[in-house]
C-alpha cells in the first residue's frame, strides 16, 4: 500500500506590536523613509533628531517596508535613547525575525517580557521563534503563558495544538484544536489541522468528519479534498480515494501533489494508462 502525507495549515503569527501614532513626529518619519528609500547618499536621516518616538517610529515603518537592516538600527538607536519599551523589543525581535536571526529575535522577545511581564504579543512572537529553532517544549511554554492570562485565546491554542503535534502529543493536539473550535465554531483551519491530528492518532473516522466540516465551511477546499484523499486510501476505500483527489484538481487544477497521488494509486492498481496520464500532468506542472 503506498503511504501519502497529509497537509497541513501552518502557524498563526504575528506581526509588529500596535502603538499609537505620534502625530508630531508621523510626518517627518515618512519624509525621512521616502528620502531614505529614494537617494542613494542619505544626507539628512534620524540621526539629526534625539527623540525616542522617531527612532521607534521610524523603525517600524523600515520593519513593514521590508527594510530590516535599517529597522534594526533604528530600533537600537531608540533603545539607547529608552530602553524600557516593551513595545520596542517586541518589534526588534520581529525585525531579527526576519533575517531568521533566532537566537537575537528570542533574546529581544525576552527581554520584552521582562519589561511587561503581561505582553501576550510578546510570549507569542517567542513561541513562534522557539518552533522556528525546534525548541518545542519552550514554544509550548510560551503558548501556555497566554493560555493562562487569556485562556480562551484562539491563536495560542491553535498554535499550541501544532507544536503538541509536532511533539506527537496527539491527545493533548486533538484537545488544543477541539478548545480552539468550542471558542470560534467557524475556526475552519482549526477543524482541519484537528483532522490531522486525528489521522496521526490512526482514528480515520474522526479525521473525515473535521475535513468533512471544513467543507461545510468552505466547499472549495482543495486541501480538505486532498487529505480525505488520504485518509480514504487508509481505508481502503479506492474508489473515494480517487474522487476526493479528483475534486481537489477540479478546484485546483495546478495541484501536483494530488495528480502524484492518484498517479501512484493508479500504478498501485495496475491501471497503467491512467497512472502515465497523471504522471504526464504531474511532470508538466512541476517543470513550470
Amino acid at each position: 500500500m503506498v503511504s501519502f502525507t497529509r497537509i497541513y495549515y501552518g502557524v498563526k503569527s504575528h506581526d509588529l506590536a500596535s502603538f499609537n501614532s505620534i502625530m508630531k513626529n508621523i510626518f517627518l518619519v515618512l519624509f525621512i523613509v521616502s528620502a531614505n528609500t529614494l537617494c542613494a547618499a542619505r544626507s539628512y536621516g534620524a540621526d539629526n533628531f534625539g527623540d525616542f518616538d522617531v527612532h521607534y517610529q521610524l523603525g517600524n515603518e523600515y520593519n513593514k517596508r521590508g527594510m530590516v537592516d535599517d529597522a534594526i538600527r533604528e530600533y537600537k538607536k531608540a533603545a539607547e535613547i529608552n530602553d524600557i519599551s516593551p513595545k520596542l523589543y517586541n518589534n526588534l525581535g520581529v525585525a531579527y525575525g526576519k533575517k531568521k536571526l533566532f537566537d537575537d529575535e528570542i533574546s529581544a522577545y525576552k527581554k520584552a517580557i521582562e519589561l511587561d511581564p503581561a505582553y501576550i504579543d510578546a510570549y507569542f512572537n517567542l513561541g513562534i521563534a522557539c518552533g522556528a529553532k525546534g525548541l518545542i517544549d519552550k514554544e509550548i511554554s510560551a503558548y501556555k503563558k497566554i493560555i493562562e492570562f487569556d485562556p480562551d485565546n484562539t491563536e495560542a491554542l491553535y498554535n499550541l495544538g501544532h507544536a503538541y503535534r509536532n511533539k506527537e502529543m496527539y491527545d493533548e493536539s486533538i484537545a488544543a484544536f477541539d478548545k480552539v473550535i468550542k471558542t470560534d465554531p467557524a475556526y475552519t483551519d482549526a477543524y482541519f489541522n484537528l483532522g490531522v491530528s486525528y489521522g496521526k492518532k490512526g482514528m480515520l473516522d474522526n479525521e473525515i468528519l473535521q475535513y468533512e466540516k471544513v467543507l461545510d465551511l468552505n466547499p472549495n477546499s482543495a486541501e480538505a479534498h486532498f487529505n480525505l484523499g488520504i485518509a480514504y486510501g487508509e481505508k481502503r476505500l479506492f474508489e473515494k480515494q480517487v474522487s476526493e483527489y479528483k475534486k481537489a484538481i477540479a478546484i485546483n487544477p495546478k495541484y501536483v501533489k494530488a495528480y502524484k497521488n492518484l498517479e501512484s494509486v493508479y500504478r498501485e492498481k495496475g491501471m497503467k494508462e491512467d497512472a502515465d496520464r497523471e504522471l504526464s500532468i504531474y511532470n508538466s506542472l512541476v517543470k513550470h
